[in-house]
């Protein structure tokens, strides 16, 4: 995985990208739900921002014991940023219409071997389109904590492999029966870009295919299992996670995209054995540094009242490199 060349100098400081990683980032994990960034909606709570309102955010950022052999190039602060989006697969920085930067503000350096924390209030604006990166709602937040002489890029955040960076993605959807389409499905809209070349002017000739996956999460591992409970027990209504595949099946709403590859085994198992979780897998043709929304959405007929069907979508790369998820949460209630 790449690391960001402008903070190459540093190898002490770092943020967790799953709960006691260390700094040490794998493509594999649910990277995008980093617990070294907190956001607190004043009154929608956890991952929501209020319109017209200071919702505080809070980065927490950690450095290695010199025993460790890193190399701190001693800075007297570190710089700790704060970028926002509405729910997205991948942000770029400098990409009109994705990630947009809401706090960079100077924070003492820890201790070897300690944490620090430094909280970055951001105010939506209530009137904004819903998918304006500074629209109030849910919130995919990216963090960057590194010493004050780093210059890190103006074009990638390099996650997950830079150990300066963090991102925290999740989104709670409560689905109620008399806001359901006629064949019950529950939905949320994602904005994604295609990495690919992003310093050229988009060219809309030009449509290099990423690969788009959701996974039904029928067995979340501790770490996901905790995190998302932390919130859902927090929804009025909300009995448990659902175990069992949606008969309806899930699936991105590709209309309008060049599309290949359709994989669809979100109305049970995978195949193999052990069985695969439940998945929807596309090609799909993306112009290279234009953000696009594309909805996702997944049938709850037959969903009991309280349950919550969790999902991860996933872009990656066409040669299966994950580049950006998110983790989604769809609440019958």
């Amino acid at each position: 995985m790449a690391n960001d060349p402008g903070l190459a100098g540093d190898t002490c400081i770092f943020m967790e990208a799953v709960a006691g990683d260390g700094g040490v980032h794998h493509a594999t994990d649910p990277w995008w739900l980093s617990p070294d960034i907190e956001l607190i909606g004043p009154v929608s709570g956890p991952d929501m921002a209020d319109g017209g309102q200071a919702n505080p955010a809070t980065v927490t950022f950690h450095r290695k014991p010199d025993a460790s052999g890193c190399h701190f190039p001693n800075d007297e602060s570190l710089t700790i940023e704060l970028w926002v989006a509405g729910p997205s697969l991948v942000m770029l920085p400098r990409v009109h219409g994705s990630a947009v930067r809401v706090g960079f503000i100077g924070s003492p350096v820890p201790a070897e071997g300690d944490e620090g924390t430094q909280e970055i209030d951001f105010t939506p604006t209530p009137g904004l389109p819903a998918d304006h990166p500074l629209s109030p709602g849910p919130k995919c937040l990216v963090a960057r904590a590194y010493p004050s002489s780093g210059t890190p890029s103006g074009t990638s955040f390099f996650v997950p492999g830079d150990r300066h960076v963090a991102q925290h993605n999740i989104v709670i959807v409560r689905c109620t029966a008399g806001a359901f389409p006629p064949h019950g499905a529950c939905t949320l809209t994602v904005a994604t870009l295609n990495p690919a070349a992003v310093a050229a002017p988009p060219n809309p000739f030009l449509k290099p295919p990423v690969k788009l996956r959701a996974v039904m999460d029928l067995a979340p591992n501790h770490f996901v299992r905790q995190t998302m409970l932390a919130r859902l027990q927090l929804v009025p209504g909300f009995q448990h996670l659902r175990t069992a595949p949606l008969s309806g099946g899930f699936r991105f709403d590709l209309s309008g995209f060049q599309t290949s590859h359709v994989v669809d085994h979100s109305h049970s198992s995978g195949p193999g054995f052990p069985p695969k979780l439940p998945s929807f897998e596309a090609q799909v043709g993306v112009t290279p540094g234009q953000v696009v929304h594309i909805p996702f959405g997944a049938n709850l007929s037959g969903v009991a009242v309280g349950e919550a069907c969790l999902f991860h979508l996933i872009q990656l790369s066409t040669l299966n490199v994950v580049e950006g998820g998110l983790t989604l949460a769809l609440v019958r209630l």
